[in-house]
């Protein structure tokens, strides 16, 4: 016996080992704790069998304990209850081919393409995996609980057509393949929000009729309570019978509007406050009864008369097809209007006819002069346009507003009168107006927008003839520029100093753009000259936002120009390259040594640099300092720039007529001028440009 004791331990043994091998398995093998079946929702609800659009599914804490896209998988099944596990794909149990997880409580699906082969109802059940992909032993995480969270598919339809007349009596067609199929009972709504999944009649219209031509297309009877303007889903069931009938099929994308005649107006724009005409053409629309016409700034016209205000109210002479309206006085900018026919004028006539444009009264834009002024400054501007804007007005009104212009004059909130003395009326096409001060730069750009409002008088019944823009910024002064002289050929740094100084503003000297404008602050700018003929006191003027400024005799552009090269060995040819300002302006350049009255490029004895280094004052018949050679060949290449051939293997004589002397021109300093004459005897207007201190010519020995 005690032999056999350890065999028997051993078999416990054994047998303990094996059976927590057992449990151990049974453990593994243990679903994973997740949430509890969710409830949830689904958006669309319906959907073509064929590219139907992605379904939003929402339910709390629906994906919490899934962080993948890839850990869900969805299913699209026909059994009445959605299977506790995947299980596998089949025909009635179908794969959503895309997830996305939005959020904890959010996926957005896309159905499979195509989802069956004729109209069905599907559960929509989401399945979740703790790791990896979802098996087919993935539990079911959420479901709609009940049969109105099921997803139902129809046929996307064609049709046609997708509009008709107000009142109905038409026909419309849906055509499908399998549209019907074998079914014997058809039943159609119009619907102003999506197709709900089986028939109703509560909220929707009812077709006048609705008949089953063939398995792939019905006709459907507009009933004269689709009215205009709506849009309606035609939506197709297999049957009549309310909650229980399913969707069958629809006009897929397409809707059905139905619209009253529409007019063709000969113009979609006038004159503000009317008393143009235009015609309104609608074949046949005026055959019976005394149509009226209304102006209505609504988004629709209204569908009866009502008590529109007089002034809204058309004249007109009808044809059958072709009304001739005047367009009434109360049609004011900025609105835009609808054009309503009814048909007749009692309140509860009823409209028959709409524009198939809308008409846009419009007001002349004119120009001001100046456009910008200072803030809180009492300025006298002109408004002007290229149209008779003011005919037929003899006092016209004019205020400055912040916000749009009124469609009637107003001196209330922002809208500021123009003050004493009144807008004058220059003529038909011109007025004078002072701005007032209380048009005041109060934003923190540059400048302030006005709307200039121009009217036909100055009572609240005065409309709008004219607008345009005025702009408003600090005042502007200009007190130094620094240095206020420079070479005419340009590149001077200067400083300006001044107020109301911003980002942007330009200026000119003389005419000529300052460059590289840079503004310090409020008070100073910095910037380089530009080119320009040499003068004394010339203007300098300075524009922002808020106008211009000018500082007469403000800056002089001294006489000037740089050669290259500046040095050449004597008793050679060399071609100059001559910069500086005005070379266009000049007379034409002589081609031969001579003291003509056309302009020349001199070679001039003495190398000082200043203007007494040219002196063609008489002195016993000759020049006091003449040129000593002449640069022939000139070719202006621009007003900046020219080019010329100095010839130093010879020389000129001082004489009425220079002559060349046939020795070279010495060597020493020299100074290159260019003259706008090279007579003797002085002329008003000689110009010298002379090399600046640094630049003179030197003929050298090598």
């Amino acid at each position: 016996m005690r032999k056999s004791q350890p065999t028997l331990g051993r078999r416990l043994l054994r047998a303990c080992v094996a059976t927590g091998a057992v449990a151990a398995v049974l453990f593994a093998a243990a679903p994973p704790a997740f949430a509890a079946n969710v409830n949830v929702t689904i958006a669309p609800t319906t959907g073509p069998i064929v590219g139907g659009p992605a379904i939003t599914v929402t339910g709390t804490g629906l994906a919490t304990d899934f962080a993948l896209a890839s850990q869900i998988e969805v299913r699209f099944t026909t059994v009445a209850a959605c299977p506790a596990t995947l299980g596998a794909t089949s025909a009635t149990n179908i794969k959503a081919p895309t997830v996305v997880r939005v959020s904890a409580n959010e996926l957005t699906v896309t159905p499979p393409d195509p989802l069956g082969t004729v109209p069905a109802t599907y559960r929509v059940c989401i399945y979740g995996a703790s790791s990896g992909t979802p098996t087919t032993t993935s539990p079911i995480i959420g479901n709609a609980s009940t049969a109105s969270g099921s997803y139902r598919t129809y046929v996307a339809a064609t049709l046609s057509p997708l509009t008709g007349p107000a009142g109905g009596g038409n026909s419309i067609t849906l055509n499908a393949t399998g549209l019907v199929g074998t079914g014997t009972t058809v039943g159609a709504i119009l619907a102003t929000a999506a197709c709900p999944q089986t028939y109703t009649t509560s909220g929707n219209i009812v077709p006048t009729s609705t008949t089953k031509n063939s398995a792939d297309q019905v006709t459907v009877v507009v009933p004269a309570t689709a009215v205009a303007p709506s849009v309606y889903n035609v939506c197709l069931y297999n049957g009549t019978t309310v909650g229980t009938s399913l969707l069958i099929g629809t006009g897929g994308a397409s809707q059905y509007s139905p619209k009253y005649p529409q007019v063709t107006l000969s113009a979609t724009s006038g004159k503000n406050a009317g008393g143009n005409t235009i015609t309104g053409t609608s074949t046949g629309l005026y055959a019976t009864g005394t149509p009226s016409f209304v102006f209505s700034a609504s988004l629709t016209c209204p569908s009866t008369y009502g008590t529109p205000d007089g002034d809204l109210v058309a004249t007109t002479t009808t044809t059958d097809d072709v009304a001739t309206l005047s367009v009434p006085t109360g049609v004011l900018a900025p609105n835009v209007y609808n054009l309503c026919v009814y048909d007749g004028t009692n309140v509860g006539s009823l409209l028959v006819g709409t524009s198939s444009d809308t008409y846009t009264p419009t007001v002349p834009a004119v120009s001001l002069s100046p456009d910008s002024g200072s803030t809180a400054t009492s300025t006298t501007i002109t408004a002007s346009s290229t149209s008779n804007f003011l005919l037929g007005v003899t006092t016209p009104g004019a205020t400055l507003s912040k916000t749009a212009c009124p469609a009637k004059y107003t001196t209330t909130g922002s809208n500021f009168a123009a003050v004493s003395p009144d807008p004058v009326r220059i003529s038909n096409t011109k007025l004078a107006l002072t701005v007032p001060t209380t048009v005041v730069h109060d934003t923190s750009a540059n400048t302030t927008p006005y709307n200039v409002c121009v009217y036909t008088g100055k009572t609240g019944s005065s409309t709008l003839v004219g607008t345009s823009v005025y702009r408003v910024g600090a005042v502007l002064t200009v007190s130094t520029i620094s240095p206020a002289s420079g070479p005419a050929q340009g590149g001077s740094e200067i400083t300006v100093t001044g107020a109301g100084f911003t980002a942007g503003l330009t200026a000119t000297i003389g005419g000529s753009p300052i460059t590289n404008i840079s503004v310090t602050d409020s008070t100073t700018f910095t910037g380089l000259t530009s080119p320009h003929a040499a003068g004394t006191s010339l203007a300098l003027v300075v524009k922002t936002g808020a106008g211009s400024k000018t500082k007469s005799a403000a800056f002089s552009y001294t006489f000037g120009i740089t050669v290259t090269p500046n040095t050449a060995p004597s008793n050679t040819s060399v071609t100059l390259d001559v910069l500086g300002a005005g070379f266009e302006d000049l007379a034409p350049f002589t081609s031969v040594n001579s003291n003509s009255a056309n302009s020349h490029v001199y070679l001039v004895r003495g190398g000082s640099g200043t203007a007494t280094a040219y002196d063609p004052t008489t002195n016993g018949g000759v020049k006091t300092n003449p040129q000593i050679q002449e640069c022939t060949n000139v070719l202006v290449i621009s007003n900046l720039e020219l080019l010329c051939t100095l010839n130093l293997a010879d020389s000129l004589t001082n004489a009425a007529t220079p002559a060349a002397t046939g020795t070279p021109v010495p060597e020493g300093t020299y100074t290159v001028t260019v003259v706008n004459t090279g007579a003797i005897t002085p002329v008003a207007g000689i110009t010298k440009s002379l090399i600046t201190s640094g630049s003179t010519f030197t003929v050298s020995p090598y």
